[in-house]
C-alpha cells in the first residue's frame, strides 16, 4: 500500500466541514418538522442524509415498512441515495438528527425492519457519521461495535431540537 492511499484511508474517518454539516442537521429538523405535518402517524421524529464528496446530499424520515415495523432513517436514506446514485461512495457520510441505533434485542430491535443502523452503516463504505443527539441507551461498551467515526454536534441549539424529536419516543428514566 502506498503511503497516499493510508493517508486517504485515515482522512476516510475524520468528520470535518462542522459548520456544515451542522446547516444540513437543521434542514434535516425542517424535514422532520415538514413530514409530521404532512403525516404524523407515517412519518417518524428521525431524519438521515448521505452526503458524498461531489457534495449529492439524499435524506429521508424514517416511515413504516410493509410488514409494520419502522424503516429507520439511515436505511431510508441509504436506500433512497442508492435508488438515485447508485453505489455510495468511499468519503460519504451520514448525517442524522439521532446517533444510529446499535441494539439487537430490545424495543428498538423489535420495531425496527431490518439490521441495527450500526450494522447496516459498518457493512456500507460510510465511515463517518454526524448526529443531532447522541442516544444514550445504544452508545456504551456493551452495545456499540461500530467501526466508524460518530460524533454529535457541538451546536447546543440543534442538538436540544433533535432532543426534543428523540424525547418522543425514547424512554425517559
Amino acid at each position: 500500500m502506498r503511503i497516499r492511499d493510508l493517508v486517504e484511508a485515515d482522512t476516510d474517518y475524520e468528520i470535518r466541514n462542522l459548520e456544515k454539516l451542522d446547516l444540513i442537521l437543521v434542514d434535516l429538523c425542517k424535514l422532520v418538522i415538514e413530514d409530521q405535518k404532512k403525516n404524523d402517524e407515517f412519518y417518524g421524529f428521525v431524519a438521515a442524509g448521505v452526503l458524498d464528496p461531489d457534495n449529492n446530499l439524499v435524506s429521508r424520515c424514517n416511515y413504516p415498512s410493509s410488514d409494520g415495523k419502522r424503516i429507520h432513517a439511515e436505511r431510508a436514506a441509504i436506500d433512497a441515495y442508492q435508488e438515485k446514485y447508485g453505489d455510495i461512495p468511499d468519503g460519504s457520510i451520514i448525517i442524522t438528527t439521532l446517533s444510529p441505533c446499535s441494539e439487537l434485542h430490545d424495543v428498538t430491535a423489535d420495531g425496527r425492519h431490518g439490521s441495527s443502523c450500526t450494522d447496516l452503516i459498518n457493512n456500507s463504505n460510510v465511515h463517518k457519521v454526524y448526529c443531532g443527539y447522541m442516544d444514550p441507551s445504544q452508545h456504551d461498551d456493551q452495545h456499540d461495535e461500530r467501526q466508524f467515526t460518530l460524533q454529535e454536534t457541538n451546536n447546543a441549539a440543534i442538538r436540544d431540537l433533535c432532543k426534543q424529536f428523540a424525547d418522543t419516543f425514547l424512554k425517559v428514566d
